[in-house]
């Protein structure tokens, strides 16, 4: 009867790794594409960041309306000051939109004018990227 040294027996439930999030692929690959999104509006460049929005959007809005709708959602925030990831989570449903994949971004976001701020983004992935579907500020 052979005993266990501490080397080889497994290591207690407590010290183990959390089981790896099975999207985190999706999540992080969704997360880049939302970082390109928001750096053109902290720079006031709305109609610009049409280029990461997807079918969803493009379907309802034009670039000019979508800017609009972009420039009004925040104004008055002023510059950013910080913006941190909350979390990120994969699904395929989300409410008003067909069955896909998706990923649900929520950040927390300091302006100059308007501090404690959520920013949520939805992604959609399609034809091999991750769009913009959707952008909403509190």
């Amino acid at each position: 009867m052979a005993a266990q040294t501490a080397a080889q027996a497994p290591p207690p439930a407590a010290m183990q790794e959390p089981s790896a999030d099975p999207h985190l692929a999706e999540e992080q690959a969704a997360e880049r594409q939302a970082l390109g999104f928001l750096g053109y509006l902290d720079h006031g460049r709305y109609a610009d960041s049409y280029a990461y929005t997807g079918m969803l959007i493009r379907a309802q809005l034009d670039r000019d309306s979508f800017a609009k709708q972009l420039e009004k959602a925040r104004a008055g925030t002023g510059a950013l000051l910080s913006r941190e990831l909350i979390d990120a989570s994969y699904t395929t449903t989300v409410p008003g939109a067909p069955e896909g994949q998706y990923v649900m971004l929520h950040y927390s976001a300091s302006f100059a004018n308007r501090q404690e701020t959520l920013e949520t983004l939805t992604l959609a992935f399609a034809k091999g990227y991750w769009r913009v579907s959707g952008y909403y500020i509190k």
